[in-house]
């Protein structure tokens, strides 16, 4: 069984367009499973559950509004509870700037060896649409940060949440309890960055995609200053534990 694991705030209308995506590449893929973690939305996304997919569904809403990184979690403790050892599970955005069509690549890549498959905006044919100026400089300043002080083999996206795991990986960190506390949207970086200093032989894969932020329908959740102050903790301060 593949896990597609979706943690969402007020994004009804951008999950309904994944949903649909997701139901196109079921046709090929009838191992999915989608878990969707909605942190206490205004929107109604709760209605989504009701409707009939080619994907098996399983929702969960926090009571209170928790943030990304503990939604994250949530969704992680939910899917080791149910996930065999030869599963995957993948991590996307629910605002729909990540290409569903290439998750069955990125299974794939799995399957034959890979410990983790990133969707990385910084190999050849990638490209980025619809993203301002701004935050274009500040995530290749990241970048060259990261990889300055945490050089990796086949490494250079060191925080796109899109990603495909061998769900061991993700156990080891679920036994830490206060791992995911205190972070927010920087939390994709901490955990490869937990990982790649826990295990000296990961095998990390890279593939290329079109991150397409002209597809989002409303506003960014990102806080923008407090995600920049949250990822200099993590490159100088290390508290990736």
């Amino acid at each position: 069984m593949n896990y597609i694991l979706l943690p969402a705030f007020n994004e009804k209308k951008n999950l309904v367009k994944i949903f649909q995506k997701i139901n196109k590449i079921c046709k090929k893929n009838k191992n999915i499973t989608v878990v969707l973690i909605d942190d206490c939305s205004t929107d109604n996304t709760s209605s989504i559950k009701n409707k009939k997919y080619d994907f098996k569904l399983i929702y969960t809403k926090h009571k209170k509004n928790m943030g990304l990184s503990i939604t994250m979690e949530t969704g992680f403790n939910l899917i080791s509870k149910k996930i065999k050892v030869k599963d995957t599970v993948i991590t996307l955005d629910s605002d729909n700037t990540h290409p569903v069509e290439i998750i069955p690549r990125m299974i794939k890549k799995i399957q034959v060896g890979n410990d983790i498959v990133i969707a990385s905006r910084f190999v050849k044919s990638s490209k980025v649409k619809g993203l301002t100026f701004r935050r274009h400089i500040l995530s290749i300043g990241a970048k060259f940060l990261f990889k300055l002080f945490y050089p990796y083999n086949n490494l250079n996206d060191y925080t796109c949440n899109f990603r495909a795991y061998n769900f061991r990986l993700i156990k080891d960190i679920l036994k830490n309890k206060k791992f995911f506390k205190n972070e927010d949207f920087n939390i994709a970086a901490k955990i490869l960055l937990f990982l790649i200093n826990k295990h000296n032989t990961l095998r990390i894969f890279e593939v290329p995609f079109v991150l397409s932020y002209d597809n989002k329908i409303g506003q960014s959740k990102m806080k923008l200053t407090k995600t920049i102050l949250l990822t200099l903790r993590l490159i100088f301060f290390r508290n990736h534990k």
